[in-house]
């Protein structure tokens, strides 16, 4: 992604409307602590019995098929199971790393994804502006926060890789943007960066930003004081690792409190797809026997860095794959892609095309 014309930020963060979410309420209802009342004992090495706050154990076939289908890792501790059928939080318990979990409702998780990919229209309208106000922080001189937090949100909209969290790289040494440290840069030149880590779940990943203006400005940034990729200092001249709740709340003033990081990477994944069906075709005509919707998650899958089951359910939007099952209409969508492809070489005004495409496709009836 290249870089656009500089506005004034300040100006724009007044002005820009903030999206809020207008999402309807849950349709199911939220739980407590006192909804959580069947305990899960341990029966044998294997096996568990269960019982409820009364003392009385759990004997009924439909109470015990429902927890069975809930899939409660055995290694959970203090396992307490909701008594409500249709509560958001079906379980809760304690991991090996004495992490508190929960397990939800299969029907919540349905709809968080619906919202989830609704809101993704509003991104859509929401990113171009946003850009344009990074570019204008990127301009000052010293590595502010807000210049900082606006380096990084430009580089999860151009790669899609994930923020990262303090925690992870600590108990894991797993690595996401805000937790990149300098010696994380394992090529640079004039014009592109490349970056070298272990991820979620120890996936080793290479990722290049091939915008020049972008990789110079990773590059600048790797110069500030201390082993972390991105830092700011403050008034008292002090500096401080980039966080992702310095980025979050970044992005809650200057494109929406509608929104956080995670739009981000799934905005970048549909864009993507998009992208890459000129690719997925070549695949296909290579290949009689791959079908196009898993080729497609796929390739998408490995520019996210996760499975492509994973990719399917929870990055691409479902637009996508309804649009693109019919032969003929994806048949023109390539096409289109191509054109963008062979009339435009910046990738930055690629990206703008790709996504206005993208926009008709997800607003489609």
């Amino acid at each position: 992604m290249a870089v656009a014309e500089k506005i004034n930020a300040k100006a724009l963060r007044t002005s820009t409307k903030k999206i809020k979410s207008t999402e309807p309420r849950k349709q199911f209802q939220l739980t407590d602590e006192m909804d959580l009342t069947i305990k899960r004992y341990r029966c044998g090495k294997s096996g568990f019995y269960y019982k409820y706050a009364s003392g009385r154990k759990v004997t009924s076939k439909r109470v015990l098929n429902r927890i069975s289908r809930l899939v409660i890792p055995p290694n959970w501790q203090h396992v307490q199971i909701n008594k409500v059928e249709t509560a958001r939080i079906q379980a809760v318990g304690v991991d090996a790393k004495e992490r508190r979990q929960y397990l939800y409702h299969p029907k919540w998780h349905q709809q968080q994804q619906a919202k989830k990919f609704a809101r993704l229209h509003e991104f859509g309208r929401a990113i171009e502006a946003f850009r344009e106000a990074c570019i204008s922080l990127l301009s000052e001189e010293e590595w502010t926060q807000s210049r900082a937090c606006a380096l990084v949100c430009l580089l999860l909209d151009c790669t899609g890789v994930r923020i990262g969290n303090s925690q992870y790289c600590k108990e894991n040494n797993t690595f996401g943007l805000t937790t990149l440290r300098r010696k994380h840069i394992k090529k640079a030149c004039a014009d592109s960066v490349t970056l070298n880590y272990v991820g979620k779940h120890k996936i080793n990943r290479v990722v290049t930003v091939d915008d020049p203006q972008l990789a110079a400005w990773v590059q600048e940034s790797a110069q500030a004081v201390g082993y972390s990729l991105f830092r700011y200092v403050d008034n008292n001249n002090e500096w401080h690792d980039v966080t992702s709740d310095d980025v979050n709340s970044f992005i809650h003033q200057y494109l929406g409190d509608g929104f956080s990081c995670k739009d981000f990477r799934t905005w970048a994944a549909s864009r993507y797809a998009l992208k890459c069906l000129p690719q997925v075709s070549r695949m296909l005509k290579e290949n009689k026997q791959r079908k196009w919707q898993p080729t497609l998650s796929k390739c998408v899958a490995k520019m996210l860095g996760n499975t492509p089951k994973v990719c399917q359910e929870y990055y691409l939007h479902p637009k996508l794959y309804e649009v693109l099952a019919c032969p003929k209409t994806r048949e023109k969508v390539e096409q289109k892609v191509t054109q963008v492809h062979e009339q435009f070489c910046s990738e930055y005004e690629q990206c703008i095309k790709l996504e206005s495409l993208l926009m008709d496709i997800i607003s489609s009836e």
